[in-house]
């Protein structure tokens, strides 16, 4: 009896300890987010250019969405 809840004990644990995320999974899909919002950035800068068209104080207020993005050159 001992023996047969050993075995169901570390099947369990395989299983279990099978399901879980590697550090390099991890750091994956948190690349993944990253570059997702970055390109979500992108794009709100985009539209706030184009909405403000000309004005200098609106272009000004979008150059902050710009920054907010790493390695854009600004």
């Amino acid at each position: 009896m001992k023996l047969r809840t050993f075995l169901i004990a570390a099947a369990a644990t395989t299983l279990l300890s099978a399901c879980g995320s590697t550090p390099e999974e991890k750091k994956m899909e948190a690349e993944a987010k990253k570059t997702q919002e970055e390109t979500k950035t992108m794009q709100e800068y985009k539209e706030c250019v184009r909405k403000a068209k000309t004005n200098a104080e609106k272009l000004e207020a979008c150059e902050y969405l710009l920054k907010a993005v790493p390695n854009t050159g600004s």
